[in-house]
């Protein structure tokens, strides 16, 4: 079985880039502990500042599905409910 990867990519708010990078950072090591969590990376955009992206690798998506009931993913989603305008999840496939 292929493994999981996928980008969420997070725009902030304006004047709420702040909170939202320190909620990212807060669910690196957490995220990293969750079963089936092969990578789990946090990028800013270089060009659009309030941008954040999350690149992950996860063992399948059951892997993923109980991330997203983690008390930290769902800290996580209710902390940035009014503070982001968009959240996209875009599920990948490594071709090269």
């Amino acid at each position: 079985m292929n493994n999981v990867r996928l980008i969420a990519t997070i725009v902030a708010k304006e004047n709420h880039e702040n909170e939202v990078l320190s909620a990212c950072k807060a669910m690196i090591k957490p995220s990293h502990k969750d079963e089936g969590c092969i990578q789990y990376e946090l990028h800013k955009d270089t060009t659009q500042p309030r941008t954040f992206i999350f690149f992950e690798i996860w063992e399948n998506q059951s892997a993923i599905d109980k991330h997203n009931e983690t008390a930290h993913m769902k800290a996580f989603v209710e902390n940035l409910k009014d503070k982001i305008e968009l959240l996209d999840i875009k599920f990948i496939e490594k071709l090269a």
